[in-house]
């Protein structure tokens, strides 16, 4: 009788099913890195954005102590002259932009937060020399685009 003689490359189930698993595992080992390394870049950005902002709103809040302090010394000047020397104090800071000619004075400033958002700062002066209220109240603390969105509406659908 002949002895059977098996090939050589005998590839059997239990290496199929091996090589399948080894490969599963491979695909959700880089699925799982890829998705990790993206959670990282984007943890990293927002990281970034919040550093930003705390130190505009930092320098907003130092610019409004100087306007607060500047106030503070125009209510200790007598009562008739509390407008004018207000204004005069005021006029010195030249990072903000005063409006005298509403019934509720106005104080804008600017701070840039990052290339493509600004923080802007609008106070609303308290006329009256009586500071019950304080000096001034906060009317606006927003961020807004640091330049004007220009888009594109035309739409070019058939070109001869």
């Amino acid at each position: 009788m002949k002895k059977r003689s098996y090939p050589i490359t005998n590839i059997g189930s239990v290496s199929l099913l091996m090589t399948f698993i080894v490969l599963c595992l491979v695909i959700f080992a880089t699925l799982a890195l890829s998705g990790a390394l993206s959670e990282y870049q984007y943890s990293r950005k927002i990281a970034e954005y919040n550093s930003d902002y705390y130190e505009a709103s930092n320098t907003a809040m130092q610019t409004l102590k100087e306007i607060d302090e500047l106030l503070c010394d125009a209510y200790d000047a007598p009562s008739e002259r509390y407008d004018t020397t207000m204004k005069e104090k005021l006029s010195a800071l030249k990072e903000i932009d005063t409006d005298f000619t509403r019934n509720e004075p106005t104080i804008t400033y600017l701070v840039p937060v990052n290339d493509t958002q600004t923080l802007r700062v609008v106070l609303t002066v308290n006329m009256s020399p009586q500071t019950e209220g304080g000096f001034l109240r906060i009317t606006a603390w927003q961020k807004i685009p640091a330049s004007e969105w220009n888009g594109d509406d035309s739409l070019d659908l058939i070109t001869f």
